[in-house]
C-alpha cells in the first residue's frame, strides 16, 4: 500500500493544520461558539425523506461521507438528485453540487423539471421525459422549452420554483477519463466561494472517478483511495458528501443486495460515516407475502426498500419504505418503516 500513500499525500490536509488539541480547549471552543450563537456548522443536512432523516438525527453532517448502493436501475440517481434538490429548496442559503458521471446537464434539468412537476401535485399532467420532447420538438420557430413551458400556467409555475434554486443548484457532466478527485475539489472549493459555504456534493458515481491505474491497479486499492479522498474532502472542507456506489457482480445476483455486496466493500464500509442500500420491495420482500396476497405483492414493485446498514451519528440496521414514481424521476420523500418480513435478514455491518 506504499504506493497508495504516496498518492494519497496531495489531497489530505496541510501538516501545519494538523495538531494535538487539549479537550479543555476544545470545550472553549464549543462554549464560545455555541455562547456566540455561531451554530450553523452544527446544523444537520436534511434529505428530506422521512422517516430517514429522524433516523439519521437530522440528517448528514458536514464531515460526514454517505454511501448509498443497490441494484442496477432501482433508483440510486434519483434519490440522489432529489437529495441535492431537497437541500437547495428547503434552504434558500444552502447550495449543492452534483458531480454526474452518468449524465448530461441538460437530461438531468429534464429530470428536476419532472420531479418538481410531481412535487407541485401536477398528477397526469405532471412533466414527463416524453412531454418534454414532444413539446421541444413541435415548438415553433424561434421559441424554445422554456419559451413553450411558460405559456402553460401550471408549467410555468414549475420554472418559477426551479428558478428559486437553479443558481445554487450546480450540475458536472464529469469526464471519466479526466474529472479526477483533484477536479472535483476544485468544482467544490470554488462553489463554496461563489455559492455558498453551506454546501452539499453529490458524486454519481464514486466506482467512476478516474485514478491513475499506472499507479493503482487494483479495484479495492482504487475504491481505498477514492473513499479515503472523498472522506478526506468531507473533512478538510467541512461539508457533507453523498456518493453512489456500484455492485460487484456476486452482488447483482444476491437476493438482497448488502453494503457488503458493494465493489471494493471493506473500504467503503470502513470510510463511511453513512451506508444506505435501496432495494426494489418485491425483490426482497419473504415469499410467503407473495404468495398469500398476489395483488398486494404486486403492488410492491412499485415501492422501495431503502436499509441504513451503517450509521456513526445513530441506530441502524432499519428498513423504511417508499414509494417510487420513476416515470417523474421522484421517489415519495414521505414513508414509512418496513413491517413485512425481507429475505436474508442478516446484518452484515457492524
Amino acid at each position: 500500500m506504499e504506493r497508495l500513500t504516496d498518492i494519497q499525500k496531495s489531497s489530505v490536509r496541510p501538516d501545519e493544520a494538523i495538531r494535538p488539541v487539549p479537550l479543555a480547549e476544545v470545550m472553549e471552543t464549543v462554549e464560545s461558539e455555541v455562547a456566540a450563537g455561531n451554530l450553523e456548522h452544527m446544523r444537520p443536512f436534511p434529505t428530506g425523506f422521512l422517516p430517514l432523516d429522524e433516523v439519521l438525527n437530522g440528517g448528514i453532517r458536514r464531515g460526514e461521507l454517505l454511501i448509498i448502493g443497490g441494484p442496477t436501475g432501482v433508483g440510486k440517481t434519483i434519490w440522489g438528485l432529489q437529495v441535492a434538490r431537497n437541500v437547495v429548496h428547503r434552504d434558500p442559503a444552502a447550495g449543492a453540487l452534483y458531480v454526474c458521471y452518468e449524465h448530461s446537464e441538460a437530461h438531468l434539468f429534464s429530470r428536476v423539471l419532472c420531479l418538481e412537476s410531481a412535487e407541485m401535485g401536477h398528477k397526469d399532467d405532471a412533466l414527463t421525459m416524453r412531454r418534454l420532447t414532444e413539446m421541444s420538438l413541435n415548438a415553433p420557430p424561434g421559441a424554445g422549452l422554456l419559451a413553450m413551458l411558460q405559456r402553460v400556467p401550471r408549467y410555468a409555475a414549475v420554472l418559477d420554483r426551479v428558478a428559486s434554486y437553479a443558481g445554487r443548484l450546480l450540475v458536472v457532466s464529469a469526464s471519466g477519463r479526466n474529472s479526477t478527485l483533484d477536479e472535483i475539489q476544485r468544482w467544490t472549493e470554488g462553489a463554496l466561494r461563489t455559492v455558498s459555504s453551506k454546501l452539499l456534493l453529490v458524486v454519481d458515481y464514486l466506482q467512476k472517478i478516474p485514478v491513475p491505474r499506472v499507479v493503482l491497479e487494483q479495484e479495492e486499492e482504487v475504491t481505498v483511495f477514492l473513499a479515503h479522498g472523498l472522506k478526506e474532502l468531507a473533512l478538510t472542507l467541512d461539508i457533507p458528501v453523498i456518493a453512489i456506489a456500484a455492485s460487484d457482480r456476486p452482488g447483482l445476483k444476491a437476493k438482497r443486495m448488502r453494503f457488503s455486496d458493494l465493489r471494493g466493500s471493506s473500504a467503503l464500509q470502513y470510510e463511511a460515516d453513512i451506508g444506505l442500500i435501496l432495494n426494489n420491495k418485491f425483490a426482497i420482500v419473504s415469499r410467503e407475502h407473495l404468495i398469500y396476497n398476489p395483488l398486494q405483492a404486486e403492488a410492491m414493485r412499485n415501492w422501495v426498500v431503502l436499509s441504513v446498514e451503517k450509521n456513526r451519528a445513530g441506530v441502524s440496521a432499519v428498513d423504511m419504505e417508499y414509494a417510487l414514481d420513476a416515470a417523474h424521476f421522484r421517489i415519495v420523500p414521505d414513508g414509512n418503516f418496513v413491517r413485512e418480513r425481507l429475505v436474508d435478514e442478516k446484518i452484515t455491518l457492524e
